[in-house]
């Protein structure tokens, strides 16, 4: 006879995924339910258990057992049905068993509790042009809003090119990589160094970009956000190397260049700065970031001009 599983103390379910790091992914399932109907699912206890049963339907994914991954998976949504990453990695598993209606209902419960989750709306995209609609797959793709999204812009482009070339499994293969699809963490650590950014914590946020780039040096957002963060500290001469070492990665990257010149700009080179924009208007010209500053610039060197003829005049 097995012995009765205790309630997990303070939330802790670090017994039930030993269970299934040995394999036993079905058996710490049961026990994880059993320890669950023991006690009252306060919110500690119900986030504690959806974190391991998450972990333990990787475990089982990575083992080849999707049945169990996908039990571990709705069980979580039994006790947390307002989690969008869980609806979200069920289609995954769903699409993997060729449950396409099914992941489609899952996408779609991901994106009514947050209509801003792009990995999802990615996978609808790739679900659309498996099942023959590539138009509407790449239309729903060039309208993602990446300004927070992990990616790597020409990873992202290329991947959309091989859609547009119907080669949709290679397209699956680009995306997932440009938009670090399967990486799990490293969406939460990029929301982390946006709320430090938000409440002023700009050396924290720079640190764990820092800490990011170490495990993800080709990343260009990355140096991207660790720039804006030198900027915002007075650190301009790093921010100018840190931006420019972001467009090296990205010649293309508009969000960079623009952040560049206000790096810049903030150290005096008002010259290079104007050249900085001038490249981003000569690509995009309707570019909103890139026109406020130039048009900043432009009325500094009217009132410039201005003052400089009423001296003249004076003397």
């Amino acid at each position: 006879m097995s012995p009765r599983p205790l309630p997990p103390s303070q939330g802790s379910f670090e017994a039930f995924v030993d269970l299934a790091r040995d394999g036993q992914h079905l058996q710490a399932l049961d026990k994880l339910a059993r320890a669950l109907n023991e006690q009252p699912l306060h919110a500690q206890v119900r986030g504690a258990a959806v974190e391991a049963l998450g972990r333990i339907s990787r475990m089982a994914e990575a083992a080849g057992d999707v049945g169990a991954a996908t039990r571990a998976l709705e069980a979580a949504l039994e006790i947390a049905p307002r989690y969008a990453d869980v609806h979200y990695q069920l289609a995954r598993l769903q699409v993997q068993a060729r449950q396409l209606p099914a992941a489609r209902k899952s996408l779609g419960a991901a994106l009514r509790i947050n209509a801003n989750y792009v990995a999802a709306r990615v996978e609808l995209a790739l679900l659309d042009a498996r099942e023959g609609l590539l138009g509407e797959a790449i239309e729903a793709l060039r309208r993602l809003d990446l300004g927070r999204a992990p990616h790597e812009p020409r990873l992202f482009h290329r991947g959309i090119q091989s859609l547009e070339h119907a080669d949709w499994q290679e397209a699956e293969t680009l995306l997932r990589q440009a938009l670090h699809l399967d990486e799990p963490g490293l969406s939460e650590r990029l929301d982390e160094v946006h709320a430090r950014m938000s409440r002023g914590d700009r050396s924290g946020a720079a640190r764990l970009i820092r800490e990011t780039l170490g495990e993800h040096p080709s990343y260009v957002d990355l140096h991207c956000l660790l720039g804006v963060a030198e900027l915002e500290e007075g650190h301009f001469d790093d921010a100018i190397a840190t931006l420019a070492h972001a467009l090296e990665l990205h010649p293309d990257y508009h969000v960079a260049r623009v952040h560049l010149a206000r790096a810049l700009e903030a150290s005096g080179d008002l010259v290079q700065a104007e050249e900085q924009v001038a490249l981003v208007l000569e690509s995009d010209p309707q570019n909103p970031q890139a026109l406020e500053l130039s048009q900043r610039w432009e009325r500094w060197h009217r009132r410039r001009g201005r003052s400089t003829a009423a001296s003249r005049k004076a003397s």
